[in-house]
C-alpha cells in the first residue's frame, strides 16, 4: 500500500473479499487503515459487502495483485497480467507472475504497470487450468466450512463410514490420504 501511495498516476483499487462478510476477526480493511488511515484519493477501498461486481473490476484493469484468491486465475482468464504474492494452488502455471522476494514483487509492480495483456498461450492456459480446477478436480465432500454443524448432524462420521457414505465419499477420502486419481477411470475413458 505504502507502494502505491507514492504512486498518484497509478488508480489503485483494493476489492475486500466478500467472503469476509462470513468471517469474524479483523479484515483486510483494517490492515489497510492501519497502514494509510486516510488513503490519498488514487486509491479505492471497495468493501467486502459493497455491491460493486468483481468481474466488472477485472474489466477495467490492467493489472492485477492477488495473495490467493481465485480472482487472480480469473484475471489471468480474461487476459490481465497478474502477479501472484502467496502459494496458491494456481501459481507457477504459466499465466501469472510469481515472485520469490520482496525485491522481485517491487521489480514487477514497476514493469507491470502499464504491461500489455497477457498472450493467447497464457490465457488458453488459464481457462485449460481453470476448467479442470472448477469441473474435474472437485470430489464429493460431506462437510463445508459455511454449513459445517448442519451436515454434520446429516452426515455423522459414522454414516460417513458406513457402505452408503464409503459409495459417496470413501474415493475423496483415499485421495486424501494419498491414493492417486486415476483420472481414465474417473472421466470413464482412456486419456
Amino acid at each position: 500500500m505504502t507502494y502505491f501511495s507514492t504512486r498518484p498516476d497509478v488508480q489503485l483499487t483494493v476489492r475486500i473479499h466478500p467472503g469476509e462478510r462470513y468471517t469474524n476477526g479483523p479484515s483486510v480493511a483494517d490492515v489497510v487503515h492501519q497502514v494509510l488511515p486516510e488513503p490519498p484519493e488514487h486509491i479505492h477501498l471497495v468493501a467486502a459487502d459493497d455491491p460493486i461486481n468483481t468481474y466488472d473490476l477485472i474489466d477495467t484493469a490492467d493489472f492485477g495483485l492477488v495473495y490467493t484468491t481465485t480472482v487472480g486465475m480469473e484475471m489471468a482468464m480474461s487476459g490481465v497480467p497478474v502477479v501472484v504474492a502467496g502459494k496458491t494452488h494456481y501459481r507457477g502455471r504459466g499465466f501469472t507472475h510469481d515472485p520469490d522476494t520482496w525485491h522481485a514483487y517491487h521489480a514487477l509492480l514497476e514493469r507491470g504497470i502499464g504491461e500489455s495483456g497477457l498472450t493467447h498461450e497464457q490465457v488458453d492456459l488459464a481457462w485449460n487450468y481453470a476448467y479442470r480446477f472448477f469441473f474435474e478436480f472437485p470430489q464429493p465432500f460431506p462437510w463445508h466450512l459455511l454449513h459445517f454443524w448442519d451436515e454434520l448432524q446429516e452426515w455423522p462420521v459414522r454414516r460417513v463410514l458406513d457402505d452408503r457414505g464409503q459409495a459417496l465419499f470413501g474415493d475423496t477420502f483415499r485421495y486424501l490420504t494419498g491414493d492417486p486419481i486415476d483420472w481414465a477411470v474417473r472421466e470413464g475413458k482412456a486419456l
